[in-house]
């Protein structure tokens, strides 16, 4: 049981036209259904989104971020989401996909670039800021507008965590599911 009830179809027209253009045909997720019950909830939710073609990361980059921060969080709705959707699309492997939710920063999955993402997702979810050392890593190999996107994606996909916990939603089938720890 659902603790907010999503919106059924038919969608209202101006939410309809959004989930054809963002789904691509594809159901409109219970997340976004459950937050446009309150068109100033989904307002805000959406207009915070990065996902945009604006981004001064790459995709690959940005999933990283976002599939450490959800894995982190214990969000497997919106990892499992991510995942499916773009793991595919950007070249992670099985082991990347695994390292996102039982690996560290330094794991040979990743490269010096990609485990700086790791290291600072981990460090702001930690302490909830970066010491001089971990922002100096991360300046190492991102610019300003780069590092500032991580950050404000670290904090969106937090916010997501929170609400997918607090609304208990139910896991969207055609999501992955976090993998098992190895010895488990």
């Amino acid at each position: 049981m659902t603790r907010i009830t999503p919106l059924a179809k038919p969608f209202p027209p101006e939410f309809d036209a959004r989930m054809k253009a963002l789904m691509r045909g594809a159901e409109p997720l219970v997340l976004f259904t459950t937050l446009a019950t309150n068109e100033r909830a989904w307002t805000k939710f959406s207009g915070g989104s990065l996902l945009d073609k604006g981004s001064p990361l790459s995709m690959r980059q940005r999933e990283i971020v976002i599939d450490r921060t959800t894995a982190k969080c214990g969000n497997e709705y919106e990892w499992g989401v991510h995942i499916a959707g773009f793991a595919p699309h950007v070249g992670m492997d099985a082991a990347q996909i695994y390292a996102t939710v039982h690996g560290v920063a330094d794991d040979p999955v990743w490269s010096p670039e990609e485990a700086v993402l790791i290291a600072t997702v981990d460090a702001l979810l930690g302490h909830k800021k970066l010491t001089e050392a971990e922002w100096s890593a991360l300046k190492a190999h991102y610019d300003d507008p780069q590092a500032l996107e991580i950050v404000q994606l670290v904090g969106f996909y937090h916010g997501v965590s929170l609400i997918c916990g607090a609304l208990d939603l139910p896991l969207e089938t055609n999501a992955a599911r976090f993998p098992a720890a190895k010895g488990d």
